[in-house]
């Protein structure tokens, strides 16, 4: 089974969930909302009895995706914010003058986000001092069918993951996580999809963009069961496991 990929990911996360606890600036107007999708893995008692690891390992895959698309959340409240031009704008403030600030601006089919962190923010004995760096930034549809967010590497304008989602005419919703090192270059890719009927399939690639290697492919059923290949770049081993 291919490695998990993780990432520095949980640090940016963990940075929005602290904030997310402050308090904002009073709400005003008729503020956009957002409507990030979640990715499931496979879902029945046979799924979750999986001794292969298949299962088990879908599902992570899912968790962290939802976490790189909806970490954010704990900063947004659907019930308003400050409202400049075509632009709305969120302040929280937390303690020692550290700020965090989103704005969403329109744009043709919904708005362009963005998350901006100024100040010092200190959490479990050490800090990290911003200069209203830009945590992630991307875009959104109104309905929420398709976006993209980019996360960036603490204090810098590197991207470090960037997450794309769309739906298809069918309902089939497919995620992308291009997790990338900290030159800027890809290290890994992660395709998600999720069929109306609760069927789906996890694809891990790694490697760079221009020679990306399959690692792992995870399908399962409507009813839960699934298999799972996994190949090994460097031996050429696979491997592979079944749950039902």
């Amino acid at each position: 089974m291919s490695k998990f990929v993780a990432g520095v990911g949980t640090a940016i996360i963990a940075g929005l969930l602290l904030v997310g606890c402050s308090k904002s600036t009073s709400p005003s107007g008729t503020a956009p909302v957002l409507k990030a999708p979640t990715f499931a893995g496979p879902t029945s008692t046979s799924a979750s009895a999986d001794t292969s690891q298949g299962a088990v390992t879908a599902k992570s895959y899912a968790s962290l995706f939802n976490a790189y698309v909806t970490g954010y959340l704990g900063f947004y409240t659907a019930n308003g914010g400050t409202q400049s031009g075509n632009t709305w704008t969120w302040t929280y403030a937390a303690i020692q003058g550290f700020t965090a600030t989103w704005s969403a601006t329109s744009s043709s089919n919904g708005y362009d986000w963005k998350l901006v962190y100024n100040g010092t923010l200190t959490s479990s004995g050490s800090s990290e001092t911003f200069s209203n760096w830009t945590v992630l930034n991307g875009s959104e549809t109104t309905d929420g069918k398709s976006g993209s967010w980019t996360l960036y590497y603490v204090n810098s304008t590197i991207a470090a993951y960037a997450v794309t989602w769309s739906t298809g005419s069918t309902g089939t919703l497919t995620g992308t996580i291009i997790v990338n090192d900290t030159t800027g270059a890809q290290v890994a890719k992660q395709v998600f999809t999720n069929n109306t009927d609760k069927s789906g399939e996890l694809v891990v690639y790694e490697g760079p963009a221009s020679g990306a290697v399959q690692v792992l492919d995870v399908k399962w059923t409507s009813t839960g069961s699934g298999t799972w290949t996994s190949f090994d770049p460097t031996t050429g081993e696979t491997n592979s496991g079944s749950w039902s």
